[in-house]
């Protein structure tokens, strides 16, 4: 069986870690947002340029609803 002090020791070794993949987290879902946005962007202009209309949130949350 492990000593306190092992433990302890594991346990400082993982928090020191723990930044390390927090800090990659964040940034991926930063990356992932900023495609999101600029997926939306150009969407956006597409429609604008062919005069159609965008898709409702009320048409979006009926999908969702039909998924579950």
């Amino acid at each position: 069986m492990a000593s306190i002090q092992t433990l302890e020791r594991r346990i400082l070794a993982l928090e020191a870690r723990l930044s390390d993949l927090e800090g990659g987290y964040g940034e991926t879902l930063y990356k992932l947002h900023r495609a999101s946005a600029k997926s939306d962007l150009r969407l956006g202009r597409v429609l604008a340029h062919l005069n159609i209309t965008d898709v409702s949130d009320d048409d979006v949350d009926a999908v969702l609803d039909d998924e579950e």
